[in-house]
């Protein structure tokens, strides 16, 4: 049976040995790469397998071999036959006892030799050809975050949940911001119940239950709402939500949430399940300044460039109290993934309206979010084809 290799290392020379090694041997190749071994690894990995779930994972955990182990414990959480073989300097009993107790089946010593790394793959072959294991789909996790209050974080999240929805896709949008928490109030949504609901019965958690809890939008898509009740924000906990973002994950094809503007608990512990954090802010300078000190966090946190992604809401080619787009790449050390057309107008009519931009087909700020939506492989013409038909 053929080979398929997801390698994951945040040295080049790791990377280069994987793909001569596999280069001479028959059926065999690279299915994915990733450098940037930062707490949401495991999310990255799993899309990978979505594309490739024949794919067996090989991960360096020399840099930071507690990290490498919980990305090991999420991804067997998440698909209990995935093969993974990890990689490290240290070979300590112990560590190798708690690797095979997480589910790690095989362990190569650095630096790599030919030989072992032969062997290993013999072994991968060898349990390829007594078990087919099915791998399952796992959905997407999209976490939009703000750099201060008022830059129209929950006006993206919103919309970017009604993109994915109309393109029948499973979506549900996650209201984590616990001092506004307003995502249902801009869909015109009432809601009897939030997240501080699955939070106090996760033990009897299932998809009836979410069902009779979430709030559900005309288009198509699930929202679980904020308490609206601060002493109840604060019953919900880092594991709480983990453990309520890898039911969603495992259940719906994205999950979008709506984050707060602080880098707390909460956050960082959903952070670890996205795919992607889009860090909203404008061209003013109080919103660029906590960028950079924003940015700067999520890197010590371990987030790389490949998974934060800057989108400039209001976006506005000239204006004397703003910083120019060039300004803001010099400063923050980054280009924008996204840029959004200052159209206040059509976004406070469609607040007003209680239904997200992307429904009016017409509109330049719902153009952009559709371009944004295609931009990362969605079909951002869909609700506006679908609005049409109406």
């Amino acid at each position: 049976m053929p080979i398929q290799l997801i390698v994951a290392s945040s040295e080049p020379r790791f990377h280069d040995f994987v793909r001569e090694q596999l280069a001479s041997t028959p059926n065999a190749e690279v299915t994915g790469e990733h450098e940037d071994l930062g707490p949401n690894l495991s999310a990255r990995i799993l899309h990978d397998l979505n594309l490739n779930p024949q794919s067996a994972i090989l991960l360096d955990i020399s840099p930071d071999p507690e990290q490498g182990l919980r990305a090991l414990e999420q991804m067997k959480l998440a698909i209990p036959g995935l093969y993974v073989i990890l990689s490290g300097f240290e070979s300590s009993e112990e560590l190798l006892l708690r690797s095979m107790r997480l589910g790690g089946a095989d362990f190569l010593q650095q630096p790599l030799k030919r030989a072992e790394f032969s062997d290993a793959m013999i072994r991968l072959e060898e349990h390829a050809q007594r078990i087919h294991r099915q791998g399952r789909q796992i959905g997407r996790m999209y976490t939009f975050v703000g750099v201060k209050g008022g830059v129209g974080t929950t006006t993206a999240a919103v919309n970017f949940a009604a993109l994915y929805a109309r393109q029948n896709k499973s979506t549900v949008l996650m209201d984590l911001d616990m001092d506004s928490g307003d995502a249902a109030c801009y869909l015109g949504l009432r809601h009897q119940y939030s997240l501080s609901d699955v939070a106090e019965n996760l033990d009897q958690l299932d998809q009836a239950m979410l069902d009779g809890i979430m709030a559900r939008d005309p288009l198509g898509f699930s929202v679980l709402c904020a308490p609206e009740e601060v002493e109840k924000s604060r019953l919900i906990a880092e594991q709480h939500v983990r453990e309520i973002g890898s039911f969603l994950t495992e259940r719906y094809d994205a999950v979008v949430v709506d984050g707060s503007h602080a880098i707390d608990d909460l956050l960082l512990s959903c952070l670890e399940l996205s795919e992607t954090i889009f860090v909203v802010l404008t061209q003013e300078f109080p919103a660029v300044r906590n960028a950079q000190h924003y940015l700067g966090a999520l890197a010590r946190a371990g987030y790389g460039h490949e998974a934060v992604k800057l989108v400039v809401n209001r976006h506005e080619k000239r204006g004397l109290l703003h910083v120019s787009l060039e300004q803001l790449q010099q400063t923050l050390g980054a280009a924008p993934f996204w840029v959004l057309p200052n159209r206040y107008d059509e976004a406070m009519q469609a607040v007003h309206e209680a239904r997200p931009v992307v429904t009016r087909g017409n509109t330049e700020l719902g153009r952009s979010y559709r371009d944004f939506a295609r931009k990362l492989g969605l079909d951002g013409q869909a609700v506006a084809a679908a609005q049409q038909k109406k």
